[in-house]
Formats: C-alpha cells, sequence, structure tokens
C-alpha cells in the first residue's frame, strides 16, 4: 500500500511553515495532505518509493522522464506495426497486380 509520507514525489512542508494544518504537498497530484494523513495506506498507482538522497523535485523529474520514455517506447512500437501492415499491403497489391 502507498503511503504518502515515503514516497518521493511528496514534499514534506518545513516546520516552520505558517499553515500548520498541513504537512506537505504531493507534487504529481497537487493536493495537500493533513499531518495525520501523511502516513495512512492509500491506493495510488504513481506511489515512488523515495531514493534516500534525492530530493522531491529530483523525484518528480526522474517520474516525468521515465513516463516520457515509456510513452515515446509505446509510440514507436504502435509506429512499427502500422509500418509493417504497410509493407504488408504494398507486397500483397504487387503480387495481386502480376498475377
Amino acid at each position: 500500500m502507498a503511503r504518502c509520507g515515503r514516497c518521493g514525489l511528496y514534499n514534506k512542508y518545513p516546520d516552520e511553515h505558517h499553515e500548520n494544518k498541513y504537512s506537505g504537498v504531493c507534487l504529481w497530484y497537487q493536493h495537500r495532505l493533513a499531518r495525520q494523513d501523511e502516513y495512512e495506506q492509500r491506493d495510488c498507482a504513481d506511489f515512488f518509493e523515495a531514493i534516500p538522497k534525492l530530493s522531491p523535485l529530483q523525484h518528480f523529474d526522474y517520474k516525468i522522464k521515465r513516463d516520457s520514455l515509456g510513452d515515446a517506447y509505446s509510440a514507436a512500437t504502435r509506429a512499427k506495426r502500422l509500418a509493417y501492415l504497410g509493407l504488408v499491403l504494398s507486397i500483397t497489391g504487387l503480387v495481386a497486380k502480376f498475377i
């Protein structure tokens, strides 16, 4: 289960923050959490275990790059399949023309 307080995308407010009601903000979903909800269990598909030496903004940058790379791979795979389909249709049409 995901806990926002352990997520790398969770930016904890400093102790001297003017709003003591909130303990931090999720950089991905842009919502603030009350102190008692910081370590509450929840389902989050975008939970990203915090790497100790990285700041929340570095985690955010890494997640954006990783997601963009995944989207680019999916788009390239679809384009490759479409290119193969076009090649098969072209060869089929060429063969049908000479038969």
